[in-house]
């Protein structure tokens, strides 16, 4: 990432997204939303981003309450992990849509990270 221009930080924090998103499952209309702008160009704060903050904080929300079931035995852990990994992949997804090409990229990149738990797919999404 050090040596890449703002437009492979922009394509490798898009695909970071994307591939965390697919991995977890992730589909919303709020996600649309986002990735259009994405795609478009329109990073920063904006209308999407923000209706995408709220979808985050809704899946955060039921990541934690989830996690707080698995510690009650209501729970599995298999569940915590798919509320998390929908958490995380929308995080991705509202990382690659920061400003900072550069905050957008490396913020993807863990968050997306958190999703597959291996650096391996994501190496070569800056190439």
């Amino acid at each position: 990432m050090d040596r890449c221009n703002v437009v492979r930080l922009r394509r490798g924090a898009t695909r970071a997204a994307l591939l965390a998103m697919a991995t977890a499952g992730l589909r919303d209309p709020g996600v649309d939303a986002a990735l259009a702008a994405l795609e478009s160009g329109r990073t920063g704060d904006g209308p999407a981003r923000d209706a995408l903050l709220r979808l985050l904080e809704a899946l955060d929300n039921m990541a934690w309450t989830t996690h707080l079931r698995v510690e009650a035995g209501n729970a599995t852990a298999a569940e915590h992990r798919r509320a998390f990994r929908l958490a995380r992949s929308a995080n991705a997804l509202w990382s690659a849509l920061d400003a900072d090409p550069t905050v957008a990229a490396a913020d993807a990149a863990y968050e997306a990270h958190a999703v597959l738990e291996d650096w391996t797919p994501l190496f070569d999404l800056w190439t």
